[in-house]
């Protein structure tokens, strides 16, 4: 991996023909097309939002396993089950086996 991040894969012959065929219907070489095009794309909204949702999530996943042990100790009040069954319920049939 150099200073500018990881190398992204070479285009396809078929996805390069494509950039080429772009490029000059737009009169730019083909190099030029796609860093403007990439430079576009570092400016759309979205994408800004995903980079940030990438720096989260690791954030998150912290609170969510945080959340989750603290809900085991606490009973299920805190997280309840929607089924009518619980995996409370579930776990001790597997243990006592089926009545056949």
């Amino acid at each position: 991996m150099d200073q500018n991040g990881s190398q992204v894969p070479p285009f396809e012959p078929e996805e390069y023909a494509r950039v080429v065929a772009a490029a000059d219907i737009v009169g730019k070489s083909p190099q030029d097309f796609v860093r403007e095009a990439a430079l576009k794309a570092a400016d759309d909204p979205f994408l800004k939002a995903l980079g940030k949702t990438r720096d989260r999530v690791p954030q998150l996943a912290e609170v969510f396993a945080t959340q989750d042990t603290g809900a085991a100790g606490a009973g299920t009040a805190a997280w309840p089950d929607p089924a009518p069954m619980s995996s409370h319920d579930l776990h001790e049939i597997q243990q006592h086996g089926h009545a056949a």
